[in-house]
């Protein structure tokens, strides 16, 4: 345990809730990452007309970004557990904000695409980190709810960055100050990330003893219940002792829950980035909307990816609290949102006016955002010191889901001269990947051994 920086303060009638301002600054923070990453899909069909950008190479520069996203994913892993969240993150967030305004003087298609794989790099630390944050800051019972609350940040930045990006270019004319006005926010909250956060709460000044005591309880062992026929685990999840044996690779690799795990996410992430990536083209092109409507549009659809998060957080932390079984809970609220997923990314292109369009582009979503619960997923059943790895790797998927997502739909789109119904088949097929991954995970046992117990 990491020593404190200065005395603690004594416990008193009202703990400390610094954990709360904690997670507010990396929610702001990841707020930021989604709003730098909508401005380019909000801000393409525009830049398409000054910088000559057919629909397929659009596909490739929005999936650039993901592609270094993902091959540092395991080295911002390794970073996080090695420098923690507070130095690692900080330094990230303030270069990626600089990279982010330097893109409002590009010129050619070129430049930025080499800029978007800048960013992916160093955005890369960044939704690992909550979960190291969430192990460390947070008990067992509230991390549900704290995994969605930053998850939620995403679908947030990328509702407020509809209003913002079509604002600042309706403002200033350009689509340039978009990319300007928001990298230098980034680099500021940077600073304000370093100045506030600290790794362990044992390291914050500021966290008195019932607040850390409540941080560091342990579920009694009498509270939970046998596993039934069907293999059901027991109301809580079986926690990984940081005594025990760290988990091996081939530990992983046997686990039948590792790999629903992944290729859920997987199927999760390519759902998640076709509609960030693609959703402001679609409704300028295909719908019709012009800069005034689209920033209303996107906000309405991506705000309720916000709702989302807040529903599964409360859900599942509930069900557990309520029925018991932690795997039924998790399975019902996963699976359930996945088959609702399929249904509405299928009707999008189906429906004929407008308005229905935005509903069943709000419900897919809406449900999308039920996968936030899957950053809950390391901390609970991983050792805290593979927390950060595990959370790396499962975020690969999410990468590798950002890259193929805008490309297979770009090229989809130009073969069908401009129709949109092939990429959201696409999507439907990726959303049916995410039901059977989490269908197969049992959450109520360590990734690492489920498959062999």
């Amino acid at each position: 345990m990491t020593a404190p920086s200065a005395a603690r303060r004594p416990a008193r009638s009202r703990p400390t809730r610094k954990r709360f301002g904690i997670f507010a600054i990396l929610w702001l923070l990841v707020l930021l990452n989604y709003v730098d990453r909508s401005t380019l899909s909000i801000a393409l069909p525009y830049m398409s007309e000054d910088l000559s950008i057919t629909p397929a190479l659009q596909g490739w520069i929005l999936s650039l970004f993901f592609w270094t996203y993902l091959v540092f994913q395991v080295p911002g892993g390794w970073l996080l557990d090695r420098f923690g969240p507070r130095r690692v993150v900080s330094a990230a967030g303030a270069l990626w904000g600089l990279l982010q305004a330097s893109i409002g003087l590009m010129t050619s298609g070129l430049g930025l695409g080499v800029a978007r794989l800048g960013l992916g790099a160093f955005e890369a630390p960044t939704a690992p980190s909550g979960s190291k944050l969430n192990s460390e800051w947070l008990p067992a019972s509230e991390r549900a709810r704290g995994a969605t609350f930053i998850d939620m940040a995403g679908a947030f930045g990328s509702a407020i960055g509809g209003v913002l990006v079509t604002g600042i270019i309706g403002v200033f004319g350009s689509w340039r100050w978009a990319f300007v006005v928001t990298g230098l926010l980034t680099v500021v909250l940077a600073v304000v990330y370093f100045i506030y956060v600290r790794d362990t709460p044992e390291e914050h000044a500021g966290v008195d003893e019932d607040e850390l005591r409540h941080i560091r309880q342990r579920v009694p062992a009498e509270s939970a219940e046998s596993a039934g026929s069907d293999g059901d685990s027991a109301a809580v999840p079986e926690v990984v002792s940081p005594d025990s044996p760290l988990p091996r690779l081939t530990d992983y690799a046997r686990s039948t829950s590792w790999w629903g795990f992944w290729l859920g996410r997987l199927g999760w992430a390519t759902v998640w980035w076709g509609i960030i990536s693609w959703t402001p083209s679609y409704l300028a092109d295909a719908r019709g909307f012009d800069l005034l409507s689209l920033g209303g549009a996107t906000f309405a659809v991506f705000g309720m990816g916000v709702v989302g998060q807040l529903v599964a957080g409360a859900l599942a932390d509930w069900g557990r609290a309520r029925f018991g079984s932690y795997n039924r809970v998790m399975k019902t609220i996963l699976v359930g949102s996945g088959l609702a997923m399929v249904v509405t990314v299928f009707l999008i292109p189906t429906v004929s006016s407008s308005l229905a369009c935005l509903v069943m582009l709000a419900l897919a979503v809406f449900f999308t955002n039920f996968g936030g619960l899957y950053w809950a997923i390391p901390a609970w059943l991983a050792p805290p010191s593979q927390v950060g790895k595990v959370g790396s790797v499962m975020n690969m998927a999410s990468s590798l889901g950002g890259a193929l997502a805008p490309v297979a739909m770009g090229y989809a789109i130009g073969a069908a001269d401009g129709s949109y119904a092939g990429a959201f088949v696409f999507l439907g097929l990726a959303a049916a990947l995410y039901l059977i991954g989490s269908a197969v995970i049992n959450f109520g046992r360590p990734l690492a051994v489920a498959g062999s117990r």
